[in-house]
């Protein structure tokens, strides 16, 4: 890049440290390489979702971006743990990359957007998210940094999915329990495989409704157990991988903070099985199906087409901005306010107050 690209740069990496979340994007916008891709995304859809985030967003900003920074103390923490994990819990990836004569750089860029292990231990165990509040968080982002702190080495377990609640409630019970829990239901069952997933419930902000730090990781029943019951949550999936499991049951594309719905689950639930070969290959040749698949699942809510113990795909739906515009023009019709104001209320914000922008677009049409 050129001296002025990188001062694009290094401005928007100020801004999203100030939590100035339009700064930044325009800041990102200035470059042309950052015209796609997951981080620009990211941007597009908090600065669409309106000013005021839940502080629980905001803890899961600092936490996403303490798992990007390069710089200072958090730096040197984050390219520990990075080197660690491509070589210990991602050497299955490392070698085959040496096989095929590729980058081992690109293998590092992987465990580090993808890799599920990776963002865990440099965020918690390696205390890269304490490092980087004290070192780098400022403005804006410091009045909501204590949330974030309190998330630092929250327990790792082994979590079974339960039933979802009014409410935006869902049950979770962990694995070396008896009891069930309610937490803030974002869509961690879109998360699980057979009903189990990886993760750390921490404070939502919200009275006294815990939530996961991150959208959990779906694992065999077998591995959420044994997590739960070891004194190091790594041990299991160490044991797992010496067996053979192979280290991309650990990697997920998605990364997302105002849902625990990753994309392409919300794609799968929003497409025809008869047309889901086709929109992954149209999504693979980067033709924008997120955003389409957002607004067929919306058009079905409207329709009376999705039980509303599914409200967390609903509620993830909302969150595209483009479809939202368009259900905004093409599905609000007047007499619908009570259909947009009961999924509005089964959602948590953000995904509440835009879904409340289609209750007050049918208000008006009345």
């Amino acid at each position: 890049m050129t001296p002025d690209l990188h001062a694009c740069l290094s401005k928007q990496i100020d801004a999203e440290r100030a939590g100035d979340l339009t700064a930044a994007l325009e800041w990102h916008r200035a470059v042309p390489m950052f015209s796609r891709g997951r981080h620009r995304t990211m941007l597009d859809r908090l600065t669409a979702a309106g000013e005021e985030l839940p502080e629980w967003v905001w803890a899961r900003w600092i936490a996403y971006l303490t798992m990007r920074c390069q710089d200072g103390a958090a730096g040197a923490v984050m390219r520990s743990v990075l080197t660690d994990v491509v070589k210990t819990a991602h050497g299955d990836l490392l070698d085959a990359c040496y096989d095929d004569g590729g980058d081992p750089i690109k293998v590092a860029g992987t465990v580090m957007g993808e890799s599920w292990l990776y963002q865990q231990i440099v965020v918690h165990d390696a205390g890269g998210l304490v490092e980087f509040i004290d070192e780098h968080v400022t403005g804006r982002l410091a009045e909501h940094a204590d949330l974030a702190r309190s998330w630092a080495g929250a327990r790792m377990s082994g979590y079974e999915m339960g039933r979802s609640l009014p409410g935006a409630r869902l049950q979770v019970r962990d694995a070396g329990q008896d009891d069930w829990t309610e937490v803030l239901d974002l869509g961690a069952r879109s998360c699980s495989a057979d009903g189990w997933v990886l993760g750390r419930l921490v404070p939502s902000g919200l009275a006294e409704t815990p939530m996961f730090d991150v959208p959990p990781l779906g694992v065999p029943a077998e591995v959420a157990h044994a997590v739960a019951a070891a004194d190091n949550w790594r041990d299991p999936l160490a044991d797992a991988l010496e067996a053979g499991t192979p280290s991309r049951c650990f990697l997920r594309e998605d990364y997302e903070l105002c849902t625990d719905v990753q994309e392409l689950d919300l794609i799968r639930f929003g497409t025809a099985t008869a047309d889901l070969g086709r929109v992954m290959g149209q999504l693979r040749s980067g033709r924008d199906e997120g955003s389409r698949a957002a607004y067929r699942v919306l058009h079905r809510a409207r329709d009376g087409e999705i039980d509303p113990t599914e409200q967390a795909y609903v509620a993830a739906a909302a969150l595209f901005p483009r479809a939202l515009a368009d259900a905004r023009r093409q599905l609000v019709r007047p007499g619908e306010y009570d259909v947009w104001a009961a999924w509005a209320q089964q959602a948590a914000s953000p995904a509440h107050d835009r879904l409340l922008v289609l209750t007050e677009a049918a208000r008006a049409a009345a």
